[in-house]
């Protein structure tokens, strides 16, 4: 595997990442944008999760882009509660698009802060090929316009999560005009520590079927 520090320009704001890859020649390879947990709470592209899933998902054959939102870390601006942090995303998957080594395929991946942020930005659906939601709130879901958006949506959570009430999360998916896939795990908490091997292949699997 082979890994690359990244920086991208959206909305006059410098931006910090890291792109990793497999280290053949096989490609080119379906590009996957990961977006990490809240910034007010430790969140940044070294969480256990981002971490596990980025570097995960390029050993099975994806491009896979972490980056920092505004504010966090070596990333311009300051922190606006999810509201302006959609326009990083974005630019995340101008950049992940552009990369050398990845086809006309594109996942957009978010965990706990990170989906609230998928979940509240319609302009980003159009962007992405898949989607995946790691332990995501229900206040996101209930009120998000990904109910009315076609894009395979694949939402994972742990029947331990505190934040989260999978039943009621459950219930709710029936809402989407496209059912997404639900999977949940047992034992695992909305932190996932320990657990994140077993996330990784259930994404990995997800992605594959609908960007390979």
């Amino acid at each position: 595997m082979r890994q690359s520090a990244v920086s991208f320009q959206t909305e006059g704001l410098t931006f910090e990442g890291v792109v990793a890859q497999p280290d053949d020649s096989s490609g080119p390879w379906p590009g996957v944008v990961i977006c990490h947990p809240h910034p007010l709470h430790g969140g940044n592209i070294d969480n256990n999760v981002v971490l596990a899933l980025a570097l995960g998902l390029a050993e099975e054959g994806f491009v896979t882009l972490r980056f920092n939102f505004r504010g966090v870390g070596g990333s311009e601006g300051e922190h606006t509660k999810g509201e302006q942090e959609h326009q990083e995303v974005l630019g995340a998957l101008d950049l992940i698009k552009a990369w050398p080594d990845t086809n006309q395929k594109t996942g957009l991946t978010g965990y706990s802060f990170g989906t609230s942020v998928i979940l509240g930005h319609s302009e980003l659906y159009g962007e992405a090929d898949a989607i995946v939601l790691v332990s995501p709130s229900f206040r996101a879901i209930e009120g998000t316009p990904l109910k009315e958006s076609e894009v395979p949506v694949l939402i994972t959570t742990g029947d331990r999560d505190k934040l989260v009430d999978s039943t009621q999360l459950d219930a709710e998916l029936s809402s989407f005009s496209q059912r997404p896939r639900f999977e949940l795990f047992e034992g695992v908490d909305h932190f996932w520590y320990g657990q994140e091997a077993r996330l990784v292949p259930e994404v990995g699997r997800f992605l594959a079927e609908q960007l390979k």
